[in-house]
């Protein structure tokens, strides 16, 4: 028969060796199965053949009807026939269309021993349903796919154009990805090891972070610093590649910035801190400096001895020395609102270097350059003066063997960040201020906290560690910066960054002001009595008439008392029970035309700002000469 198809069966029906067996199969099965004899007669069929053959034939299902009774086709029969005619042949299976029953195949697996033949038939829209299933099935996995690798694609996309890097490693330590921000700062990673592409290794890092994913599955972040001294901070992922392998996913932030501005604002914090600390240390020195200094002078003018005055004159120096380190240490402490006003650097950095080039050692020579088109900074000149020596006389201390010291003023005009010669300037015109020296430079680790107060490198020279903490102080408080570069060995470079200001206009001449008088009647209050005794000393010596209280109470009391026939009140500031700004603040109220002076050794600008509104004459700043203080209240007394 054409129809019918013979093929080899692997594992043949024919190993059932009974019926009994086939049947015990059959009746469990969903499958329309018979056994059809020579004859055409049919032995055995399950339920699923009975309802099948009764659907085609429209029969009584009966066992021991022949094929044909059952209203099989005659193909069918036929096929039946040829089987047995095959029996002896090695004929294990055959499979054909039944002709005129749609969708119904017939397969025939003769029993030998038995002399019967298996009957299966099925309808082929089962089989077709089952492929039709299958192709959709793989359609659908197939479109899976594609979105898969779409979304996966897309997703890369966004990664190689972070500004971050991205990279993936494998547990064997290869970079399996990396995007354009990672070719960018460490080149291509192909065929390369995490620790080759970062680290510049041989060997893997010892306990590198990244394997707790792998062997946690959890993220983990930490810090990395490559070797250009770029810091990151590291943020690890499980991850996994398109076959399933497990892979790492790194994301590195770059925080070396932030960490520059982190160690700045940690460093400005820290050298405030020192600074409130100093200020209140320097203020009580300042109570103690003025006794000391107030008796030696007095002491020195009274005595005749000569054998005494030698001893007498290197004690007062020593306490000038003090008190120069105090206001040094005040200087840097109180950010004080001193007044400014337009200078002009240049004739005053010269004025000044001329006068340092008289005091320099024969073996160091100085040079000054000044190319500054505008040398006009807004800035109070004693600070700029001290700014300039105090970086003079640092590099001269750098030079114990002899070298050059060089001064430079010159102009930079910034209107773009990314010409900044360094992170933080602002923008605009700068007056630039730069002394260098050829001395033994400084290393790296020190570079940081060279502007510590107390922080010095030349104990052995005489350094008190305040210089360059005060150039630090000064020029922050003018809205300046300042950058040291420095290469052990090589000299160093300090650079000063001012912005420019408009001259000031030709100052109006003042009409002479009759001199003032040289007596008075004055109260002086003050909690030291060490310092009150020395003042009032020194102010009765000079003509002044001077009554004393010990508290702001006390002061306060005694100024009413006398129904204010006072010329002037010199208070100091810092009390325990009322201080100086509140003492002058109810004796304003009562009488607005008394002059009251406080004398104190740190003025901050909230309290300089308080005491101009409660109507206070000035400030005298502790610790001062004996000189100096006549010399105040000369001035306020009139």
């Amino acid at each position: 028969m054409k129809n019918v198809k013979k093929c080899q069966f692997k594992n043949p029906v024919a190993g059932f060796p009974q019926t009994s067996l086939f049947r015990r199969y059959a009746e469990g099965s969903s499958h329309a199965l018979a056994l059809v004899d020579r004859d055409g007669a049919v032995a055995y069929a399950n339920q699923a053949f009975d309802r099948l053959a009764a659907r085609l034939s429209k029969l009584p299902q009966a066992e021991g009807r022949a094929a044909q009774g059952r209203g099989l086709s005659a193909p069918f029969v036929a096929a039946l026939k040829e089987i047995w005619g095959q029996v002896g042949r090695d004929v294990q299976e055959c499979r054909f269309p039944l002709n005129g029953e749609d969708g119904l195949v017939c397969r025939l697996v003769p029993l030998k021993p038995e002399e019967l033949v298996i009957v299966e038939l099925e309808t082929s829209t089962d089989t077709a349903s089952l492929k039709d299933a299958l192709r959709a099935e793989r359609m659908l996995r197939r479109q899976s796919d594609l979105l898969r690798e779409r979304g996966r694609r897309l997703i890369f996309d966004v990664i190689d154009e972070l500004p971050v890097f991205v990279y993936m490693q494998r547990p064997d330590y290869t970079v399996a990805y990396a995007n354009k921000k990672t070719i960018t700062f460490y080149g291509h990673t192909e065929g390369r090891r995490c620790y080759e592409v970062f680290g510049g290794r041989s060997t893997p890092c010892p306990q590198c972070p990244t394997f707790t994913v792998f062997a946690t599955g959890r993220p983990v972040d930490w810090q990395f610093t490559d070797n250009d001294g770029r810091t990151f901070h590291i943020y690890d992922y499980p991850f996994e590649d398109e076959n399933g392998e497990p892979l790492v996913m790194e994301l590195g932030v770059d925080i070396t910035e932030l960490k520059r501005v982190e160690r700045e604002l940690f460093q400005a914090q820290k050298m405030r801190a020192i600074g409130v600390l100093a200020g209140g240390i320097a203020h009580d020195l300042n109570n103690n400096l003025v006794p000391i200094i107030f008796n030696i002078d007095h002491v020195q003018g009274k005595s005749t001895d000569t054998a005494m005055a030698a001893p007498l004159a290197e004690a007062l120096r020593a306490a000038y020395k003090a008190a120069e380190l105090v206001e040094q240490v005040l200087e840097y402490s109180r950010q004080q609102d001193v007044s400014r006003s337009p200078l002009h650097l240049t004739p005053l950095a010269r004025e000044n270097l001329a006068l340092l080039q008289a005091s320099l050692p024969g073996h160091i020579r100085l040079t000054v350059n000044s190319s500054a088109d505008q040398d006009c900074v807004l800035a109070n000149p004693s600070q700029i003066q001290q700014l300039l020596l105090n970086l003079c006389r640092n590099a001269v201390q750098a030079m114990p063997d002899g070298g050059i010291l060089s001064v430079s003023i010159t102009n930079l005009h910034l209107s773009s960040q990314k010409d900044a010669p360094h992170l933080g300037l602002g923008l605009g015109s700068h007056v630039v201020l730069q002394v260098a020296d050829t001395g033994c430079g400084i290393e790296s680790e020190a570079v940081e906290r060279i502007f510590e107060p107390f922080y010095t490198s030349k104990k052995k020279s005489g350094g008190t560690g305040m210089g360059l903490a005060v150039v630090h102080a000064i020029t922050s408080c003018n809205g300046g910066s300042i950058h040291v570069d420095s290469v052990p060995g090589s000299g160093t470079v300090f650079t000063v960054y001012l912005p420019c200001a408009a001259p000031a206009a030709s100052p109006a001449v003042e009409e002479p002001r009759q001199a003032s008088r040289t007596t008075g009647r004055l109260l002086l209050v003050d909690d030291d009595h060490g310092a009150l005794q020395a003042m009032r000393r020194v102010l009765r010596d000079a003509g002044y008439e001077v009554f004393t209280a010990d508290s702001g109470q006390e002061g306060l009391k005694e100024y009413f008392h006398a129904r204010g026939q006072y010329d002037l009140v010199l208070t100091d500031q810092s009390m325990p029970d009322m201080t100086g700004l509140e003492l002058a603040a109810c004796i304003l109220e009562h009488d607005g035309g008394a002059r009251i002076i406080i004398c104190t050794g740190h003025v901050e600008p909230q309290l300089e700002a308080q005491a101009a509104g409660a109507g206070v004459a000035g400030f005298v700043m502790k610790p001062m000469s004996p000189r100096v203080l006549v010399e105040n209240v000369r001035k306020y007394c009139s």
